[in-house]
């Protein structure tokens, strides 16, 4: 099944309407995530999560907390400030206190370093809202994602991916691994070599 980014919105609607919080699809999406990076990466010992300001943002937060709970070092990457929207902002707060959160601006060498060095780096910045070009900072995130080491993941679509059209902003970050939640996009075929292999997950929408 493929829908676009306004029918997703609507079956969330939906979904909330018919009981399923957006609290409850975040945390599933976010779990979802973490699950898929430990199953394509046994052994996981660390992870850079490149988090943005929105829903995107919140996913990659529960994401992070998962995996530290699990015992990976996952270290949040605040690429626009602290998070917006209500579910990221509660999900935010629920991170533990031990958890490395960095802006991106104010990065320092041995952080860069261990990013790059990460066994999995998640781009967890923008998603199906994206459209237009991308931020500077953003820029900044996805040059450090194509940079890395590690397998990289993207949370629904890779940041600078247009949802419905495939349309590429200048700096698209490329993923070897893109989680679709609930449903593929037309981007996923569309954009195919910027979403690597496209995984759909269940985020609990029936």
């Amino acid at each position: 099944m493929t829908v676009t980014a306004a029918e997703m919105k609507e079956i969330e609607r939906k979904a909330a309407e018919g009981g399923l919080s957006y609290e409850q699809m975040m945390e599933n999406a976010g779990r979802a995530v973490a699950d898929f990076v430990q199953e394509k990466q046994p052994v996981l010992r660390t992870a850079a999560i490149f988090v943005g300001k929105g829903n995107n943002g919140g996913d990659g937060l529960v994401a992070a907390r998962y995996l530290r709970e699990r015992g990976v070092r996952a270290a949040v990457i605040l690429v626009e400030g602290e998070p917006k929207s209500e579910q990221a902002r509660a999900n935010f707060a629920k991170l533990d206190e031990k958890t490395p959160i960095w802006p991106i601006e104010e990065l320092q060498m041995d952080q860069i370093n261990w990013i790059f060095d990460a066994d999995a780096a998640i781009d967890a910045v923008y998603g199906t809202g994206f459209h237009g070009e991308l931020s500077d900072v953003a820029r900044a995130a996805t040059t450090m994602l194509c940079r890395s080491f590690g397998m990289v993941f993207a949370i629904d679509l890779p940041s600078g991916v247009n949802a419905d059209t495939g349309e590429l902003a200048v700096g698209a970050a490329m993923a070897d691994h893109t989680i679709a939640l609930h449903a593929e996009k037309p981007a996923h075929s569309l954009a195919k070599a910027n979403c690597g292999l496209t995984h759909v997950a269940d985020i609990g929408i029936k």
